[in-house]
């Protein structure tokens, strides 16, 4: 096992992963290998080394780089990876574009910041795919897609959305329709949910769009604004949330809803509830 920081300044070969020149010290990162991205504004092209697992994948916020292209990611394994770390008092720029595929490696992602802007527009800074069961996202500041774009996958076991400093803007993630996750879990920032599965929100807020069939969904002391049209199951929303079904007009069901004494949900007429409050027009229900 070696630790391998990025250069990237062959010449000929700048921004070629697979240059051992652009490593120090030189040679290419193998299995088990700790790789180091900082301090850089080298970009690093989307190369295919799906072949090797490294231990851990390091990519701070003071690389202003760029990983991967329009179409293509930097394909490789890593048991662990982390984005955006910075101890300094100024906050670096970050890298508008930073896309990794992380194939069937078991990996624990971590996202502690992002680019304000992005390289590509309305696609986020960090784009993540990945393909084991094991796999963990959490994203504690930045704006992040987990198979962002039409006709990628992605499965993993778990997707948290936290936050650092403001619980309500720090962090903003997509999760698009192609993913499978046995678990959201949101407690700061934005999650804006385009697939099936579970999801429990303690903070921040979480948006549903698509037609995945979302079961069991939990606000506890957070919002909700519920555009998707798959049926929910069970939903349960605490004395202190506040859930929006207004934006969507697509007839859709909540077999059955919990409201807590305090918890406020807004329904419209298109919506049916099978075991739970009565729907009437456009009405904003309140415990009591």
């Amino acid at each position: 096992m070696a630790t391998k920081l990025w250069v990237g300044t062959d010449t000929g070969n700048e921004g070629d992963w697979a240059t051992a020149a652009n490593w120090s010290p030189s040679g290419v990162p193998a299995n088990g290998d700790d790789v180091y991205i900082e301090n850089t504004s080298q970009v690093i092209i989307g190369e295919d080394q799906s072949a090797v697992t490294l231990d851990s994948l390091n990519i701070a916020q003071s690389f202003t780089g760029t990983i991967g292209d329009d179409s293509t990611y930097l394909q490789i394994g890593a048991t662990a990876v982390r984005i955006g770390d910075h101890s300094g008092l100024s906050q670096p720029a970050g890298s508008g574009r930073i896309k990794l595929d992380l194939g069937a490696a078991a990996s624990a992602v971590v996202i502690e910041n992002s680019a304000n802007i992005s390289n590509e527009t309305n696609k986020p800074p960090i784009r993540i795919i990945c393909n084991h069961a094991s796999t963990t996202i959490v994203t504690n500041k930045g704006k992040v897609g987990i198979a962002n774009d039409p006709g990628e996958t992605s499965v993993c076991s778990y997707i948290a959305t936290k936050y650092k400093d403001n619980q309500d803007s720090d962090a903003d993630v997509y999760s698009g329709p192609g993913v499978t996750a046995a678990a959201v879990v949101v407690s700061g920032g934005k999650h804006t949910m385009a697939h099936a599965g579970p999801a429990t929100v303690y903070g921040g807020k979480l948006i549903t769009i698509g037609s995945g069939a979302i079961t069991p969904l939990t606000f506890k002391n957070s919002k909700g604004d519920l555009r998707s049209t798959g049926t929910i199951t069970l939903l349960t929303i605490d004395g202190a949330s506040e859930v929006d079904c207004r934006r969507q007009t697509v007839a859709r069901t909540i077999v059955t809803c919990n409201l807590d004494p305090g918890g406020t949900l807004h329904v419209n007429a298109s919506l049916t509830i099978t075991n739970g409050p009565s729907v009437v027009n456009n009405m904003t229900m309140i415990a009591s």
